[in-house]
């Protein structure tokens, strides 16, 4: 295979002894959407032997303009599945397996990630990013992370324990809103459609567990201290939500109940609110709309239908609105009798819903309403993505691919991409580890057990006897947030991992109380005895950040100044940040300073 002439080029470029290694190489690919389409494509014709993709979304219309291995055809087929397909007639030495499936997966432990020379990241939500990483980081194997936003883009090479890790620096959280701004007072777009796929959706199609947030959500709202009438009214909302939920889940009945809620959210309850004076002292009152008010038609107010516009680009009159929201709320209804909702922003019934729902709680409040387009771009947080980009980021990480697969670590660099006035590309070598990092700094021990035989004290043993602490040391034990152990909670210790709901895919921390000692992630696996330690470790001192170089009179003030507690460092900023400083500070030539390019989705 490797004598092949399609490999000449690759040959003479890198030497027979690399290439070698690049045919029996094994790569793990994670998402197959804009980049991963372009990085499955580069792998194939560089000739890797063996590459996984995973990746759980369906084609959709609006990914060919980007996603070149998919065709018109292939619309709401698998995306790993049809890139397999596709990538594997570019070369079929190579062997490639597809798996329609979320990531987060138990079959997706840490045997798997460990059976890869590299992780590659092409993914589109900080969430499942970070859930990578700390795979990675658990099994010790390297990743480039990657994304890219327009023009902008970015590679992140990642080794374990000698460069920063994902979780290292600081990265954008999505924007909240207060619950009252939401479900009360409106004054965007935004606010009316986070309503209508964030609240609306969950209540009338979701599942027990998103009813229990919502109320968990107004308890969390009440604590910060928003107005607590508001708030028991909009409790007794949720309970009517919920009465009326159960009338839609009679399939014979859910139009009625449909038309039901209409009245009660952007009537009933508008009413509600007006009686309530002071809230519209300094906003504009809300206009109650009901169902027989809407569905009439209204001339100023209809589109021209003579002017051919594609329909997700089309501004929707008022009783179009009207009748999509009965329409894909009674599909909707009918379809969470069998199985719970969730919403996909391809998924047509529900993006059809959120579109109307929020554009009628839109004209309720005198607010700008939106296209489905529109929507579909603020409910799915799209950023504009440009097929030009994704091809030169994958072709970015396929290098940083090819170093590890060398193990040249030297010749690994962060790169940013950006247009600017006199270079595309900032390069600098990867950081090291931030001393603080609450993933790559934590210890991880293998550690084999069998839920219905093993208790807790087995793992209390396990702090004592095989990571160092003594009888009299204060530590606990915790899975996620719920804390199964510590000095003063030390009921726990004779019931069974299965009776305190711990599984083998759980990951158990062991965290040391008076801070000494490194955090220990026990990662758990089936085996047959009740608990065995599969890793001998050593739990290390807590690695302290390296303080800044001061100056002589920095140093003398701090002599006279009373030492504070030790506060630990802030997270580092995102890499993407530091290239913009980096390119800012070079003075040779005139820059043009860019925009913050933080890469967040693909």
């Amino acid at each position: 295979m490797a004598s092949s002439a399609r490999y000449n080029a690759l040959r003479a470029a890198l030497g027979p002894g690399e290439l070698e290694r690049i045919r029996h190489a094994r790569i793990l690919v994670v998402g197959a959407g804009g980049i991963g389409c372009e990085l499955l494509k580069d792998l194939v014709l560089v000739g890797v032997g063996h590459v996984d993709i995973i990746d759980l979304d369906t084609i959709d219309l609006s990914n060919l303009n980007r996603q070149f291995l998919f065709q018109k055809q292939h619309i709401r087929q698998s995306k790993a599945v049809i890139a397999k397909e596709t990538a594997s007639a570019f070369n079929p030495d190579v062997s490639i397996v597809a798996h329609h499936a979320n990531i987060k997966a138990p079959e997706f432990d840490i045997a798997f990630y460990a059976s890869f020379d590299v992780v590659l990241n092409a993914l589109d939500n900080l969430e499942t990013r970070r859930w990578v990483n700390r795979m990675c980081v658990m099994a010790r194997v390297p990743m480039i992370e990657s994304g890219t936003a327009g023009f902008l883009g970015q590679v992140q090479p990642i080794r374990v324990g000698h460069t920063e890790c994902y979780d290292c620096t600081a990265h954008p959280t999505p924007t909240t809103f207060p619950v009252c701004t939401i479900r009360s007072t409106p004054s965007t777009p935004v606010h009316c459609i986070v309503w209508a796929k964030n609240w609306l959706f969950p209540q009338l199609f979701g599942n027990d567990a998103e009813a229990e947030a919502d109320e968990q959500e107004l308890d969390q709202a009440q604590q910060r201290g928003e107005n607590i009438q508001e708030l028991e009214n909009l409790r007794r909302e949720a309970q009517e939500m919920r009465a009326l939920r159960q009338a839609a889940a009679n399939r014979a009945s859910a139009r009625e109940a449909c038309e039901r809620i209409f009245d009660k959210v952007y009537r009933a309850d508008m009413e509600r609110l007006l009686s309530m004076e002071d809230m519209w002292a300094h906003r504009r009152k809300p206009v109650p709309l009901s169902l027989a008010q809407a569905t009439q038609a209204d001339p100023e107010t209809a589109a021209d239908s003579s002017v051919p516009t594609l329909r997700d680009r089309r501004p929707l009159t008022l009783r179009e609105n009207a009748l999509l929201f009965l329409d894909c709320a009674e599909a909707l209804a009918k379809r969470a009798i069998d199985a719970p909702q969730s919403f996909d922003k391809d998924d047509d019934e529900a993006l059809g819903f959120v579109t109307a729902a929020a554009n009628l709680r839109a004209h309720v409040y005198g607010i700008q309403e939106q296209t489905r387009f529109e929507t579909k771009q603020i409910a799915g947080n799209i950023i504009p993505a440009i097929a030009t980009t994704n091809a030169m980021v994958a072709g970015l990480v396929t290098m940083q691919a090819l170093h590890v697969l060398a193990e040249r670590w030297d010749a690994l660099r962060v790169i940013s991409l950006a247009r600017r006035a006199t270079r595309v590309f900032t390069t600098f070598a990867p950081a090291p580890p931030h001393a603080e990092c609450g993933v790559c700094q934590d210890v991880f021990v293998r550690v084999a057990v069998n839920p219905a035989d093993a208790t807790l004290q087995h793992l209390v043993d396990v702090a004592r006897q095989d990571l160092g602490y003594g009888d009299d040391a204060f530590f606990s034990i915790s899975v996620g947030t719920r804390i199964l152990y510590d000095a003063d909670l030390e009921d726990n210790v004779d019931k069974t991992l299965q009776d305190l709901h711990v599984e083998t895919t759980d990951v158990v921390s062991i965290a040391d109380e008076d801070h000494m000692k490194a955090t220990a992630q026990l990662v758990l696996e089936r085996g047959s005895e009740p608990c065995r330690v599969l890793d001998r470790v050593s739990l290390p001192e807590k690695r302290r950040a390296a303080r800044p170089i001061a100056s002589d009179a920095q140093e003398a003030d701090e002599v006279r100044a009373i030492s504070p507690p030790p506060v630990p460092a802030a997270p580092r900023e995102a890499p993407a940040k530091r290239a913009r400083e980096a390119d800012e500070s070079d003075t040779r030539t005139k820059r043009v300073k860019a925009a913050d390019d933080v890469i967040v989705l693909d």
